[in-house]
């Protein structure tokens, strides 16, 4: 008996569903599968090799090796033997593959690490024979410098090859600090105040001057009320006692014994006298070392301008005079923004060259036989000269020289009124405005 239509179409429907179904299935099944595999690596089969290449087989693949000691008849020796998880499995990167080697001799037991200074603990990685791999820096309550995580942990077997990881501590994550007003404040005090708050780094400038209030505060960078970090530099401006320092007279002009009388009712030394022959400039002195502020006793370098017969001769000349000998000065190491130009193009004395962008180029000469100290000839020694201007403060030249080295430089200064301090072995010796 054939089947009736309704039943045919029956069937049809039920053979086309059987077939949908299946081609879904197999699809999710693919899916799944893709799914579950993303991110797995297999584990390579290295049974037979030696350890090192072994590990860097383990490693090629995203995963970490390690190893302990097995005895194993008839292998040689540092051949793997046996490894967890065998060759083949699939697992996810990093997983650690353990190696069991054939008399391994440099298995060892990595000893704690946490709590060494990062040197001590490198130096006794080193000594097991094995590396440390990586270090990173974090932030810590414990004292920096110290090892606060090590990878793999204490009591690990270690074997040459295998890397050790340590985390150093960097010392607290910094807290901003905000600053207390200190103008008027005297300035070690002022100092330690800061040191109290955490700031690290303190620097004191002697800029002013002062009859009343000595070493006081008189500004402050940043200023009162900023929040800083505290390994944020702070500057203490402060004045000097005015009892102590005497403003250099001005003798441009004048014939050099008469300069030299009038420093010494200044309570000034006079210093070496340096002779040019400029056509351009008057006869007589056309410069001071230094030209403003310095500490009452401090000798005063005269540039003299003219032949030296139409001069006279000094007061207290003891031998012929000794030139300026610009041949024998280095070049100092300016600071940026600064200019910094052999001998032969630093501005001659008691001259400045202007630039285009308003700025000033003035010449800045030390010659440590003319300033009045004489271990500067016989000894190294520091210089240091600050430029206190319309840009703000800035150091140019901060130089070691050697025992009677001099230095000649041209500086950029910006404004009317700035303020150029020298210091030697980083006490203040002199400031002048030129």
């Amino acid at each position: 008996m054939r089947p009736t239509r309704p039943h045919r179409f029956r069937a049809v429907r039920l053979i086309v569903l059987g077939a949908v179904l299946v081609a879904l299935l197999a699809t999710a099944g693919s899916v799944v599968r893709g799914y579950l595999e993303v991110g797995v690596v297999r584990v390579p089969d290295v049974h037979g090799l030696a350890f090192e290449a072994a590990a860097a087989r383990v490693r090629d693949v995203g995963l970490e090796p390690s190893a302990y000691v097995e005895v194993a008849a008839g292998a040689a020796p540092n051949e793997v033997v046996s490894q967890t998880p065998a060759g083949g499995t699939s697992v996810r990167p990093g997983r650690q593959v353990v190696l069991g080697v054939n008399g391994l001799q440099e298995v060892v037991t990595l000893p704690t690490l946490v709590g060494l200074r990062e040197g001590d603990a490198v130096a006794r990685v080193e000594a097991l024979g094995a590396v440390v791999e990586r270090v990173a820096y974090v932030g810590s309550d414990r004292p920096a410098g110290s090892v606060v995580v090590q990878q793999p942990a204490a009591g690990a077997a270690l074997a040459r090859g295998v890397g050790v990881r340590l985390s150093v501590s960097r010392g607290p994550v910094d807290a901003p600090v905000t600053l207390p007003d200190l103008v008027g404040t005297p300035v070690e005090a002022a100092a330690a105040e800061l040191a109290a708050l955490g700031i690290r780094h303190v620097e004191q400038v002697a800029a002013d001057l002062s009859f009343d209030r000595p070493f006081a505060v008189t500004d402050q960078r940043p200023a009162a009320g900023s929040s800083v970090l505290p390994s944020t530099p702070v500057t203490l401006v402060y004045a000097l006692e005015g009892t102590r320092v005497v403003e250099v007279p001005d003798v441009a002009g004048l014939p050099l014994w008469r300069a030299q009388l009038t420093l010494r009712a200044a309570q000034l030394q006079v210093g070496a006298v340096q002779r040019i022959d400029d056509p351009a400039l008057a006869e007589g002195v056309v410069e001071t070392r230094p030209a403003g502020y310095t500490v009452v006793g401090s000798p005063v370098v005269l540039v003299v301008n003219g032949p030296a017969d139409d001069l006279g001769a000094p007061i207290d000349a003891e031998g012929p005079l000794r030139p300026f000998d610009f041949g024998a000065f280095g070049s100092g190491d300016a600071g940026a923004g600064d200019v910094d130009r052999p001998p032969d193009d630093v501005p001659a004395p008691g001259t400045t060259v202007a630039q285009a962008d308003g700025s000033r180029l003035i010449p800045f000469r030390f010659d440590p036989a003319s300033v009045g100290v004489p271990s500067l000839a016989t000894k190294p020694y520091r210089l240091t000269l600050v430029v206190v201007d319309d840009e703000g403060e800035r150091t140019v030249l901060d130089r070691e020289l050697n025992a009677g080295e001099g230095v000649a430089i041209s500086v950029r200064i910006v404004g009317d009124e700035p303020l150029v301090q020298t210091y030697i072995d980083g006490a203040f010796f002199q400031a002048w405005r030129p």
